[in-house]
């Protein structure tokens, strides 16, 4: 039985394993009517997660709904959030409505959108020279906790020649001295054209326009802050029908000293949208009812296999111990003796 029951834990544990991912890959929502009944969301994505704010904004619904429905206006607030990258999160709920331009009405709902990534999707910036994957994530060291001193690292992401890779900023606090520069900073160059950023920024997209792209972390020993947490993507995506332009795109392959640098101002761009969730709903509920019932019909092959051995077992001792014992009986011929007893009768 021992057996038996290795088979069952194992059994769950992949289940509940299968059900983690599937949950971390898609996008979630906590939301609340305005003025709230409560004062915080909690947000917990688990051990091994990581807690990505994809969006958080104020909307208005006619119907007077909670959360967002196809047709709401909706106003972005852009506020940065300080558990970004923890394994849990507590938010505030604003306190009352705001005016939403876009309908000219007040808010009737606050609406946050999130996701909880597997903090193995992440690359540290220091310890990953090369990364050609389509899409992932850069981080600083030890993010979210603080980066540490004396960091000169750099990361180059390469994809196809007809690629370009999108950046986005995800969450950044690096020291800087105020309007007056960068004291530790982040410098991301793609061959065309650069940008050095630091102090605090969230949900910002970088314009870049190749298929490399260098990314480089620069700390000092005085202080230290946050890191950053950066979400790259290769376009367009591979396909199975997408050839390789026959005509090559031009781009400067120089050495990188004949680059001309450029410090590019970052403006928080109020039309930024999450990329969509790239799993429809209907595939991940099918995906994961075929995945459950073949686990269950292999739990029911390995308990019918069990039962069948452990029958044989016991027939083949009951057989044994007749041949060695002529005096042995199995329970069942004894029960059968109390049960039908037999009488020997003598003449007198």
């Amino acid at each position: 039985m021992a057996d038996l029951q290795d088979y069952v834990l194992i059994t769950v544990a992949l289940i509940n394993i299968l059900i983690v991912l599937i949950e971390g890959s898609t996008i979630k929502s906590v939301n609340s009517c305005l003025p709230p009944a409560q004062n915080t969301f909690n947000i917990q994505c688990g051990r091994g997660f990581m807690v990505r704010i994809t969006k958080s904004f104020y909307g208005y619904n006619s119907r007077g709904q909670c959360g967002y429905q196809l047709g709401d206006c909706i106003y972005e607030d852009h506020e940065r959030h300080s558990c970004v990258g923890q394994e849990s999160c507590t938010l505030p709920i604003p306190a009352s409505n705001d005016y939403i331009p876009e309908c000219q009405k007040d808010s009737s709902y606050y609406q946050i959108d999130y996701q909880c990534v597997p903090a193995g999707e992440s690359y540290n910036i220091c310890d990953t020279p090369l990364v050609t994957e389509q899409r992932g994530y850069i981080k600083t060291p030890n993010y979210p906790n603080n980066y540490g001193f004396n960091h000169h690292c750099i990361t180059n992401i390469r994809v196809e020649k007809y690629q370009t890779v999108k950046l986005h900023v995800i969450d950044m606090d690096l020291e800087s001295n105020g309007s007056y520069g960068c004291i530790d900073w982040m410098y991301a160059k793609d061959g065309r054209r650069s940008v050095t950023l630091c102090g605090r920024r969230w949900n910002e997209p970088l314009v870049m326009s190749s298929n490399e792209l260098l990314i480089q972390l620069n700390t000092n020993s005085i202080s230290n802050h946050k890191g950053f947490w950066l979400y790259f993507e290769a376009t367009p995506p591979i396909t199975t029908t997408t050839k390789e332009p026959t005509t090559p795109i031009q781009q400067k392959t120089s050495a990188p000293l004949h680059f001309k640098e450029q410090t590019i101002p970052i403006r928080i761009n109020p039309q930024y949208t999450e990329p969509e969730n790239k799993l429809p709903f209907a595939e991940i509920v099918g995906g994961v009812i075929g995945t459950l019932s073949l686990i269950l019909v292999i739990l029911l092959v390995l308990l019918a296999v069990k039962w069948y051995k452990e029958r044989r077992r016991r027939d083949n001792k009951n057989r044994f111990m007749e041949v060695q014992n002529p005096a042995y009986r199995n329970s069942t011929e004894f029960r059968q003796s109390r049960t039908e007893p037999c009488y020997n009768y003598m003449d007198v």
